[in-house]
């Protein structure tokens, strides 16, 4: 199913922003490569961008699988063959802020009284874990405004 609305489709907008979120996922995921094999000056040090939770190779990989299915996701928005869904929607928006709330509680306890701590302290990639519970909440958004929920037929009304 193509998204119809106006030319373009209703589902571009909300693609070129998770394209946005893309990118920065992306950069996150390059600039610890670059650091990890060949370091420079401009970005912080590899430590910074990893908070030790998974060994660095696992968490390439998740990445990489990330990174992909973000990809497909931007896609299916920006081509217009995303179809809507208002189930979908609703998960992606329970999950999304479910997410987002526990990477800003992470950050503020990381911020105030556990710097120091191996993973409340990790705060470059807790900011990106809120760019990837971004994604999940703006193409949850897009779903639950445009997904039509199926309404059930009332017993004995008109046909």
């Amino acid at each position: 199913m193509v998204d119809s609305d106006s030319g373009q489709g209703a589902s571009r907008p909300y693609g070129w922003l998770l394209l946005g979120l893309l990118l920065l996922f992306l950069f996150r995921v390059a600039a610890q490569l670059i650091q990890a094999f060949s370091p420079v000056t401009a970005l912080p040090s590899f430590d910074t961008w990893q908070s030790g939770a998974l060994p660095y190779p696992l968490l390439v990989v998740f990445q990489i699988i990330i990174l992909i299915g973000c990809v497909r996701v931007v896609w299916s928005f920006l081509s217009g063959t995303v179809v809507p869904s208002g189930k979908k929607g609703r998960l992606l928006l329970i999950v999304g802020w479910i997410y987002f709330i526990a990477m800003g509680l992470r950050l503020s306890i990381g911020l105030t009284v556990a710097p120091d701590h191996y993973w409340f302290g990790a705060i470059v990639p807790t900011v990106f874990h809120l760019v990837l519970a971004c994604f999940l909440l703006v193409s949850g958004s897009f779903h639950t405004a445009r997904g039509a929920c199926p309404v059930a037929p009332v017993p004995g009304g008109a046909a």
